[in-house]
This record gives structure tokens, sequence and C-alpha cells, in this order.
């Protein structure tokens, strides 16, 4: 009868093993590491007490001999932001092809810092406290995931690992993976104008969002090449917020005309209007015609579809763990600042003015 597993006990040593299956430690060591210059019938000797002692090889410590653990660290601003878990996805996806592990530590940002991005420096130390904890894991290298476009600075130390700051950059050195913000506005806008509006609104983000000024002008851009130029009171500040944007929307329906085309920097801005022009007995797009962005899960309920822009979330995780293992490896060590193109996701919410 085996003796009682060890797991909850203390860590059997490759010597115990050795002296249980009657081998040498070498012979244990090359089951372990999948060598074939050793008998089928060993194998299994050596693999049953492996089985019945609970026995794990040290992983960090084999690694660390090796001066490379294969470990990644991925630092997150807060994982509750909805756009966080697809990124982390497409960075585990990579890790497992090629057979790296991570580690996530998640800053929980969210609530400290609300809608006032541009304050990261002020959870400086908190960041490198955490990023203290990874490094001290002899992670291989860092991948910094922000909550919101935007420059970050010099949030972190500068430390011997590298570094891919993905849903964000740095004016400093570092590489980092972005998505397109100005484009898919200008391609929204162009859009609009092809099926006749002439008369816009938008709703925008934070005034101190950097995509809110990329998106404004991918938008000024298209209707600067017809000649439009927006009117000071159809640009409202909805803060990225439904809540806020209903109460910054109504007075826009007070008025004697409405805008027939109303574009939202954000999917939850884009419904916040849907639901304040059915709440004045309108509807979309027959009276107002309304597109979002983000591709968020919000819009495929309710009526009609949104017209929106999907971001490449799980492609910039996957370009941003590629970008990083290349460094890790010495394939590719200079910095390099990708911005991945963005789609268009049709919807109905968009009707030709005749």
């Amino acid at each position: 009868m085996p003796e009682k597993n060890v797991r909850a006990g203390r860590t059997m040593t490759l010597k115990e093993i050795a002296e249980r299956a009657g081998v040498s430690i070498a012979t244990v060591s090359y089951v372990l590491n999948g060598n074939a210059q050793i008998s089928d019938e060993t194998r299994q000797k050596v693999e049953k007490i492996i089985k019945e002692t609970g026995y794990r090889s040290n992983i960090l410590a084999k690694s660390l001999r090796k001066n490379k653990t294969s470990l990644v660290g991925v630092l997150v601003e807060d994982v509750t932001v909805w756009h966080t878990a697809y990124i982390i996805d497409g960075i585990n996806k990579l890790a497992e092809e090629k057979g790296y592990h991570t580690i996530l530590s998640n800053l929980r940002l969210l609530s400290k810092i609300e809608s006032q991005f541009e304050h990261i420096s002020i959870f400086k130390d908190d960041i490198n406290k955490a990023l203290d904890v990874l490094l001290g894991m002899q992670v291989d290298g860092i991948i910094y995931v922000g909550m919101h476009d935007r420059d970050l600075g010099d949030v972190l130390k500068d430390i011997s690992k590298p570094v891919v700051y993905c849903y964000c950059y740095t004016s400093n050195e570092g590489s980092s993976v972005r998505y397109s913000n100005k484009e898919p506005c200008y391609r929204m806008t162009k859009i609009f104008l092809e099926r006749g509006h002439r008369d816009f609104a938008v709703l925008k983000g934070n005034e101190q969002s950097e995509p809110t000024h990329l998106r404004m002008q991918g938008i000024e851009k298209a209707l600067s090449e017809v000649g439009i130029q927006l009117k000071k009171e159809n640009i409202i500040e909805g803060n990225w917020d439904y809540h806020r944007t209903r109460e910054a929307v109504r007075p826009l329906f007070e008025r004697p005309h409405l805008p027939t085309a109303v574009m939202a920097m954000n999917d939850d801005m884009a419904i916040a209007v849907r639901d304040e022009v059915f709440a004045h007995e309108l509807r979309v797009p027959e009276d107002i015609s309304i597109s979002g962005f983000d591709n968020a899960d919000i819009t495929y309920y309710g009526s009609p579809k949104i017209y929106t822009v999907d971001r490449p979330l799980q492609e910039m995780g996957y370009k941003a763990m590629e970008m990083l293992l290349d460094k890790v490896n010495g394939s590719k060590q200079e910095d390099m600042n990708i911005v991945l193109p963005c789609k268009i996701i049709e919807g109905t919410s968009i009707r030709r003015v005749e």
C-alpha cells in the first residue's frame, strides 16, 4: 500500500524519490525532464512513485538555474474593466502556444481614479510595489495593461526586465500596442455623410481624455471634407457614462429642430441617447440616427442594433505578448509602438436621409 500523499506536508526531494524507486537521482531527473535514454520499466516505476507521493517539481528553482523562468507578469490597472478580460485572453493564448505562464496582478484603480485617468501618477508608489512583487517572482518580463488609452509618462520605475504596454503607452522608452481612435471615427462619419446626413451632434468623453480628442479629430476631418463644421451647442460631454449622458442630452430634445445624426464616442453613451429618444416618444433611426464605439455587449440588446466600432482587444493582448517574448528572447530589442486598426460593426441605427 502506498505511503500517505505528502502534498499537505513537506515537499519530497529528488533523493527521496530516487531511494523509493531504487534508482539514482539522475534517473529521476531524466524522468521529470522527459529524457528518452531510460527504459520504459524504469520510467513507469519512477512515475508511479511520483504520483503516489504527490511530488511537484520546483519549477521556479529549476528555471532560475537556467536564468529563465518562462513566467510573464501581467500588471493590470483594473480587471473589472470589461475590455481587460479580452486582452488577458490574448496574452494567455500566445503564452500557451509558446510554453509560458502568466502571473496576474490587479491594481484595482477604477474605483480610485474613476474617470480622472490622467491622475495615474498619484498611484505610482502602489504600482511600483506591485511591480516589485512580480519582479521578486523572477518573471522574464512585464505586460502593463491600461484601463484607458493614454500616456502613462514615467509611472513605472526603471527596471532591468523588458516591458510592453497594452491599451496605453509611454512617451518615455517602452514598446506599446494600442488601437486606432481617429481613423474609425472618420470612417463612421463618412457612413453618415454617404447616407445624406448633414446635421450632427457629438457625445464626447471626458475633456482630458486622449481618445476623446483623437475621435473628435476623425469626426471633424470627415466633416471638413464636405464643408461642415460642428455647432458648438451640438458637442455634448457625456463623460463616457450612461446616466450622465441621459441628463446631458435632454436639452437637445427641447430645441425646435433635432440633428438627424448623433455620434457617441462609446456604446454606453449611444445606448443612453437611444433610451432618451424612446423616452421622448421618438424613433431610432427614423427620427434620429445613432452610432457608438467599443462593440460592447450592451449593443446586442434592444432594438435597433447600434452601429459601433470593434477594437481588436484579443489581438492587442496577443501582439503585446509577442513583442515581449521577442525582447525576452533577444530577437528584437528596439522599442515599437503599434496601433492596430478597428472594424466598423454594422447595425440598423443609421438611416438614409433624402
